[in-house]
């Protein structure tokens, strides 16, 4: 008997998002945590709410990005323990999935540079979860925000600024990229800068250039259907 050989379907690379998902439990009721989530969403994000049957779904701007977050909330058996030691009988369970278009004035983003937007949704789950905490407790006090904390740290301003640096970086280098590219295909002279810069001369000088030019088209009308 012949065995069938398993082929691993893979999954199409989506151009216009980049996903993230992450979910998380929380000991308290369905209905306490939803209302938690909108607020935390709608004050402390600003972002705009939908609802859905499972949830809602929540849109805004991310790092001069456009982003979709679409929110799970369910119940869950078996919640998380108290601070007191005693276990809940129910808990609810939020999931996030962020997509992320991947076109923004800043740039086209291929990859999640240094996991910045895996990194806040965690930070999403964190001011969820002091959401959930103040209602729990009906404290109002602001300073114990996770979100608000970590906004006001220092690192957090180092950060963006290298993100700042690194993406006007590389756009710098596409618009030197392209422009050699214009001038390869024309005259057949390609000067590709880097650590070591390489001049190619030639049909592969024209054909590389032509591939570059493409690829950068690709990316433009990417951008221009959103």
């Amino acid at each position: 008997m012949l065995a069938r050989r398993y082929t691993p379907r893979i999954r199409p690379m989506d151009w216009k998002y980049k996903h993230f998902h992450q979910e998380r439990a929380f000991p308290a009721p369905r209905d306490l945590v939803t209302e938690a989530v909108r607020t935390f969403m709608a004050e402390s994000l600003g972002w705009q709410i939908t609802n859905t049957p499972d949830g809602f779904t929540a849109q805004g701007y991310s790092f001069s990005h456009r982003a979709i977050a679409n929110l799970r909330i369910q119940s869950a058996a078996g919640g998380a323990s108290s601070e007191g030691g005693a276990s809940t009988e129910t808990g609810t369970t939020v999931a996030v999935e962020l997509l992320v278009e991947r076109a923004g004035w800043r740039g086209f983003m291929l990859f999640d540079v240094g996991g910045y937007y895996n990194i806040q949704v965690r930070k999403w789950l964190d001011g969820i979860q002091w959401s959930v905490h103040q209602k729990l407790t009906g404290s109002h006090d602001e300073s114990a925000n996770l979100l608000v904390l970590a906004e006001n740290k220092p690192a957090a301003y180092i950060f963006n600024g290298c993100l700042v640096f690194i993406v006007v970086t590389f756009a710098l280098y596409l618009l030197v990229t392209l422009i050699s590219a214009v001038v390869g295909l024309s005259t057949g002279n390609l000067f590709l800068l880097g650590r070591g810069s390489l001049i190619i001369h030639g049909i592969w000088a024209r054909i590389l250039s032509a591939s570059i030019l493409i690829f950068g088209a690709f990316a433009w009308r990417i951008k221009r259907e959103q």
